[in-house]
Protein backbone atom coordinates (compact mmCIF):
# COMPACT_ATOMS: atom_id res chain seq x y z
CA UNK A 1 0.00 0.00 0.00
CA UNK A 2 1.47 3.22 -0.99
CA UNK A 3 0.76 6.28 1.04
CA UNK A 4 -0.35 9.37 -0.76
CA UNK A 5 1.60 12.45 -1.36
CA UNK A 6 1.31 14.83 1.01
CA UNK A 7 1.51 18.79 -0.63
CA UNK A 8 3.39 21.05 2.04
CA UNK A 9 2.61 24.61 1.88
CA UNK A 10 5.50 25.79 3.55
CA UNK A 11 9.05 24.09 3.61
CA UNK A 12 10.89 23.60 6.94
CA UNK A 13 12.72 26.54 5.75
CA UNK A 14 10.20 29.16 5.83
CA UNK A 15 9.32 27.30 9.41
CA UNK A 16 13.37 28.57 10.81
CA UNK A 17 13.03 31.66 9.33
CA UNK A 18 9.82 32.64 11.26
CA UNK A 19 11.17 31.16 14.51
CA UNK A 20 13.53 30.53 16.46
CA UNK A 21 14.25 27.21 15.30
CA UNK A 22 17.99 27.09 14.51
CA UNK A 23 19.16 26.78 10.93
CA UNK A 24 20.70 23.24 12.07
CA UNK A 25 17.74 21.67 13.60
CA UNK A 26 16.76 18.03 11.45
CA UNK A 27 14.44 19.39 8.48
CA UNK A 28 12.67 15.89 9.12
CA UNK A 29 12.13 16.86 12.91
CA UNK A 30 9.96 19.93 11.68
CA UNK A 31 8.02 18.01 8.39
CA UNK A 32 5.38 15.99 10.35
CA UNK A 33 4.57 19.12 12.23
CA UNK A 34 3.71 21.05 8.99
CA UNK A 35 1.60 18.72 7.83
CA UNK A 36 -0.25 18.39 11.41
CA UNK A 37 -0.66 22.32 11.25
CA UNK A 38 -2.05 22.11 7.71
CA UNK A 39 -4.75 19.70 8.66
CA UNK A 40 -5.50 20.44 12.29
CA UNK A 41 -4.76 24.80 12.20
CA UNK A 42 -5.50 25.93 8.58
CA UNK A 43 -7.90 24.19 7.01
CA UNK A 44 -10.48 24.52 9.39
CA UNK A 45 -9.76 28.62 8.85
CA UNK A 46 -9.22 27.76 4.79
CA UNK A 47 -12.38 25.14 4.28
CA UNK A 48 -11.61 22.04 2.44
CA UNK A 49 -12.26 23.69 -0.79
CA UNK A 50 -10.01 27.11 -0.91
CA UNK A 51 -6.92 24.41 0.74
CA UNK A 52 -7.41 21.67 -1.75
CA UNK A 53 -7.42 24.59 -4.23
CA UNK A 54 -3.92 26.45 -2.91
CA UNK A 55 -2.27 22.67 -2.55
CA UNK A 56 -3.42 22.07 -5.98
CA UNK A 57 -1.97 25.23 -7.44
CA UNK A 58 1.71 24.15 -5.42
CA UNK A 59 1.67 20.74 -6.95
CA UNK A 60 1.11 21.87 -10.38
CA UNK A 61 4.06 25.01 -9.53
CA UNK A 62 1.07 26.91 -10.59
CA UNK A 63 0.67 29.44 -7.55
CA UNK A 64 -0.30 32.90 -8.73
CA UNK A 65 -1.96 36.23 -8.68
CA UNK A 66 -4.21 36.41 -5.43
CA UNK A 67 -3.42 33.11 -4.36
CA UNK A 68 0.49 33.44 -4.05
CA UNK A 69 -0.29 36.99 -2.28
CA UNK A 70 -2.89 34.73 0.23
CA UNK A 71 -0.12 32.65 0.51
CA UNK A 72 3.42 34.09 1.24
CA UNK A 73 1.53 37.24 2.87
CA UNK A 74 -1.33 35.51 5.23
CA UNK A 75 -0.89 32.00 5.47
CA UNK A 76 3.08 31.62 5.89
CA UNK A 77 3.30 33.28 9.33
CA UNK A 78 0.50 31.44 11.00
CA UNK A 79 1.11 27.76 9.63
CA UNK A 80 4.73 28.18 10.85
CA UNK A 81 3.84 29.56 14.49
CA UNK A 82 0.92 26.48 14.38
CA UNK A 83 3.72 24.33 13.51
CA UNK A 84 5.52 26.00 16.33
CA UNK A 85 3.03 24.56 19.10
CA UNK A 86 3.58 20.92 17.40
CA UNK A 87 6.93 20.72 17.16
CA UNK A 88 8.66 22.53 20.43
CA UNK A 89 8.31 19.11 22.84
CA UNK A 90 9.21 17.32 19.57
CA UNK A 91 12.35 19.17 19.55
CA UNK A 92 13.07 19.03 23.23
CA UNK A 93 12.08 15.26 23.69
CA UNK A 94 13.11 11.99 21.24
CA UNK A 95 11.78 9.03 20.57
CA UNK A 96 13.34 6.01 20.78
CA UNK A 97 12.36 2.30 20.32
CA UNK A 98 10.59 1.63 24.10
CA UNK A 99 11.49 4.46 25.47
CA UNK A 100 10.62 8.52 25.33
CA UNK A 101 13.87 10.53 25.81
CA UNK A 102 15.14 13.92 26.84
CA UNK A 103 17.98 15.43 23.59
CA UNK A 104 20.93 16.70 25.61
CA UNK A 105 24.31 18.73 24.38
CA UNK A 106 27.23 19.90 26.34
CA UNK A 107 26.55 23.03 25.04
CA UNK A 108 22.98 23.68 25.82
CA UNK A 109 21.11 22.62 28.90
CA UNK A 110 17.30 21.35 28.55
CA UNK A 111 14.65 23.72 29.54
CA UNK A 112 12.31 22.46 32.33
CA UNK A 113 8.31 21.22 31.42
CA UNK A 114 7.24 24.84 32.74
CA UNK A 115 9.67 26.86 30.57
CA UNK A 116 8.60 24.33 27.42
CA UNK A 117 4.99 25.08 28.51
CA UNK A 118 5.74 29.02 28.34
CA UNK A 119 7.24 28.41 24.61
CA UNK A 120 4.39 26.75 23.27
CA UNK A 121 1.78 29.36 24.60
CA UNK A 122 4.20 32.24 22.74
CA UNK A 123 3.79 29.88 19.96
CA UNK A 124 0.47 29.70 20.03
CA UNK A 125 -0.09 33.90 20.54
CA UNK A 126 1.64 34.44 17.88
CA UNK A 127 0.26 31.77 15.94
CA UNK A 128 -3.71 32.91 16.72
CA UNK A 129 -2.42 36.36 16.10
CA UNK A 130 -1.65 35.83 12.56
CA UNK A 131 -4.35 33.55 11.80
CA UNK A 132 -6.66 36.45 12.40
CA UNK A 133 -4.78 38.51 10.06
CA UNK A 134 -5.24 35.81 7.45
CA UNK A 135 -9.34 35.50 8.38
CA UNK A 136 -9.74 38.84 8.64
CA UNK A 137 -8.23 39.25 4.41
CA UNK A 138 -9.91 36.18 3.63
CA UNK A 139 -13.39 37.87 4.87
CA UNK A 140 -12.89 41.28 3.38
CA UNK A 141 -11.58 39.74 0.40
CA UNK A 142 -13.62 36.64 -0.04
CA UNK A 143 -14.69 37.77 -3.70
CA UNK A 144 -11.14 37.30 -4.74
CA UNK A 145 -10.74 33.41 -3.66
CA UNK A 146 -14.36 31.77 -4.78
CA UNK A 147 -13.60 28.49 -3.20
CA UNK A 148 -13.30 30.37 0.52
CA UNK A 149 -17.44 30.11 -0.05
CA UNK A 150 -17.50 27.19 -2.48
CA UNK A 151 -17.87 24.30 -0.19
CA UNK A 152 -20.54 21.80 -0.34
CA UNK A 153 -21.95 18.47 0.78
CA UNK A 154 -19.11 16.77 3.25
CA UNK A 155 -16.55 19.48 2.45
CA UNK A 156 -16.12 21.72 5.99
CA UNK A 157 -16.37 25.38 5.43
CA UNK A 158 -14.25 27.58 6.98
CA UNK A 159 -14.35 29.19 10.66
CA UNK A 160 -14.89 32.96 10.78
CA UNK A 161 -13.39 33.20 14.30
CA UNK A 162 -10.41 32.64 15.94
CA UNK A 163 -10.78 31.42 19.20
CA UNK A 164 -7.72 31.79 21.83
CA UNK A 165 -6.86 29.56 23.57
CA UNK A 166 -6.63 30.83 26.98
CA UNK A 167 -10.12 31.29 27.01
CA UNK A 168 -11.58 30.65 30.19
CA UNK A 169 -14.76 28.90 30.92
CA UNK A 170 -16.05 29.71 34.32
CA UNK A 171 -18.44 26.75 36.02
CA UNK A 172 -21.49 27.70 37.87
CA UNK A 173 -20.15 24.51 40.34
CA UNK A 174 -22.52 22.08 39.79
CA UNK A 175 -22.64 18.90 37.43
CA UNK A 176 -24.75 19.48 34.81
CA UNK A 177 -25.48 15.96 34.39
CA UNK A 178 -26.93 15.37 37.78
CA UNK A 179 -26.81 18.79 39.72
CA UNK A 180 -24.39 17.81 42.36
CA UNK A 181 -21.89 20.13 43.86
CA UNK A 182 -18.54 19.20 41.96
CA UNK A 183 -15.81 18.04 44.16
CA UNK A 184 -14.06 21.70 44.19
CA UNK A 185 -17.17 23.18 44.98
CA UNK A 186 -17.82 20.80 48.32
CA UNK A 187 -14.53 22.25 50.32
CA UNK A 188 -15.35 26.25 49.25
CA UNK A 189 -16.90 28.06 52.08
Amino acid sequence: MTLPEEILIISPVIVKKYSQVNGDVDENLITPSIYLAQDKYLQPYLGDALMAKIKSDIDADNLSGNYQTLVEQYIFKPLAWWVMVDVVPKLTYKYLNGTLGQYNSEDVTPISDAQMKDEIARARNNAEYYTQRLVDYLCDNSDLFPEYSSNTGSQRSPRTKVTNATTILFSTGRDSINSRPTKLNRYLP
